[in-house]
């Protein structure tokens, strides 16, 4: 209360009006004392006003940043660098030529197929696919190329046999038809050529020379002739 008396104490020095100076004094009467905080009850308060003032700084600088994103950066000010984001997984990319071997071995068959009037497979089975691939690691493609071309050019497998049968995928991907296809045994034979004329006899030859010593001899030059001759070889004519 010595503070309130000596604010009476001026205020009676300075002539404010007693009726006011008795309001005044009445109020301050009525008015809860607050206690002294202790030491400890200092500390928390100054910690809680640090935390709240620096929530409101975060808060003011995340504002601020999210309102400056959308914007360009002056010309000769470098932008803000984005947040990284994170790795995706990225797919591998297809082998080249679009296809796997596989696959390339099954249209080069198709191609020959389809040239030569051959089966061409229109759907491609799971065991279709696991023989396919067992010849080219045995093979490789070039073997297989040379294999499909090979039957393309077989009059055998394009159906020229007493049975009508012509050749397929299942055909060529069985070990022992692809064997026989690259090693020939299906490749078209040459054509045999035309027989030699028909030996002569010796005694037929003798014939022949007499015939053309005559002729030598009385100047006959006329070649052609017109009658039979008659091969009597090695023959029995005596009489029995």
């Amino acid at each position: 209360m010595s503070d309130v008396a000596a604010l009476i104490a001026d205020m009676v020095r300075a002539g404010v009006d007693p009726e006011l100076i008795g309001r005044t004094a009445a109020a301050l009467a009525n008015t809860p004392t607050v206690p002294a905080k202790t030491a400890r009850q200092e500390r928390n308060a100054r910690y809680y006003q640090k935390r709240a003032s620096e929530k409101r700084l975060n808060k003011t600088d995340q504002d601020v940043s999210d309102a400056t994103d959308g914007l360009s950066s002056p010309e000769g000010s470098s932008p803000t660098p984005p947040s990284p984001k994170p790795l995706q997984s990225i797919p591998p990319s297809p082998p080249k030529g679009g296809s796997s071997p596989t696959d390339r071995a099954i249209e080069v068959f198709s191609e020959q197929a389809s040239r030569a009037g051959l089966p061409v497979p229109r759907k491609i089975t799971a065991d279709r696919r696991r023989k396919v691939e067992a010849r080219l690691r045995e093979h490789g493609e070039p073997v297989w190329a040379e294999a499909c071309r090979k039957m393309a050019e077989s009059s055998f497998c394009r159906g020229e046999n007493d049975r009508g049968w012509r050749a397929d995928l299942d055909f060529l991907c069985q070990p022992k038809s692809f064997n026989g296809l690259i090693e020939g045994k299906y490749d078209d034979r040459p054509r045999q050529q035309s027989q030699a004329p028909p030996r002569q006899s010796a005694f037929r030859q003798h014939q022949d020379e007499i015939y053309r010593k005559l002729k030598r001899e009385t100047g006959d030059t006329d070649d052609q002739f017109t009658g039979t001759t008659l091969d009597l070889g090695s023959g029995d004519f005596r009489p029995h």
